[in-house]
C-alpha cells in the first residue's frame, strides 16, 4: 500500500525533485532555515514539511508566498513511509545540539535516500549523516549552502543513488535494533 501512495506522490509531483523534511515544529529542529534555503531554489524542487508544533503558524507565515514548500501536518505512519520512498533528497535542517541523534535522519536513510544537514558541533547527526558519503553537510545555519547542497543532489542522480545506497548499508550496520544488541554484547564481553 505505501508504494501506491508513494507512487501517487511522484505523479502528482512529476518532473520535481521532491525534497521531504519531518519532525516536530521547534526551535532546534531548524526549519526556518529550510525554509529560506528555499528561495535559492528554483521551481523544479517540491519540499514536503511534515510534523506540527508550536511554531507551525510561525513556519507557514515565513513560507507564504513560495509555492515549493507544503506543510503535511501530522503525518501517519503509513503516509511517512510513503514520502520516504517517493522523496528524492531528505532534509534534515536541525541546527543545535538538542537533536542528539536524529532518528528520522537514520529512518530516511534506510529508504536509500540521501540526506542534507548542518553541521552541528556536540550532536550525533553528523555521525549518522557521514558528509559526503550519505548525504551532504553545511555549515550551520548557511541557508545559501544548504541550498546549494540541495542543488548539487537534484543535478546528479548518480550521487542521489551512491549516496543513498550508502546511507542504507550504514544504518543497517550500525542503527539497527539487532547491531546495537550485538555492540553492547561485544562491550560487556571487552569489560
Amino acid at each position: 500500500m505505501n508504494s501506491k501512495k508513494a507512487e501517487e506522490i511522484r505523479q502528482e509531483n512529476a518532473g520535481k525533485i521532491i525534497c521531504f523534511a519531518v519532525g516536530r515544529h521547534v526551535p532546534y529542529k531548524g526549519y526556518e532555515y529550510l525554509i529560506k534555503a528555499s528561495k535559492y531554489l528554483d521551481d523544479r524542487f517540491r519540499i514536503f514539511i511534515g510534523g506540527t508544533g508550536p511554531l507551525t503558524d510561525d513556519l507557514k507565515a515565513q513560507a507564504a508566498g513560495d509555492e515549493k514548500i507544503s506543510f503535511l501536518g501530522r503525518v501517519s505512519d503509513e503516509d511517512l513511509i510513503a514520502y520516504y520512498q517517493a522523496m528524492d533528497i531528505f532534509c534534515f535542517p536541525s541546527i543545535t545540539k538538542n537533536e542528539a541523534f536524529g532518528i528520522a535522519l537514520a529512518e530516511a536513510m534506510y529508504f536509500g535516500k540521501p540526506a542534507v544537514t548542518f553541521t552541528i558541533p556536540g550532536s550525533g547527526v553528523n555521525y549518522v549523516c557521514l558528509n559526503g558519503e550519505d548525504g551532504i553537510e553545511v555549515p550551520n545555519r548557511d541557508v545559501k549552502a544548504y541550498a546549494d547542497a540541495m542543488k548539487q543532489l537534484a543535478s546528479d542522480e548518480s550521487l542521489r543513488r551512491r549516496m543513498g545506497k550508502a546511507g542504507k548499508k550504514r544504518v543497517k550496520e550500525n542503527f539497527l535494533d539487532g547491531q546495537f544488541r550485538e555492540n553492547i554484547q561485544h562491550l560487556v564481553r571487552d569489560l
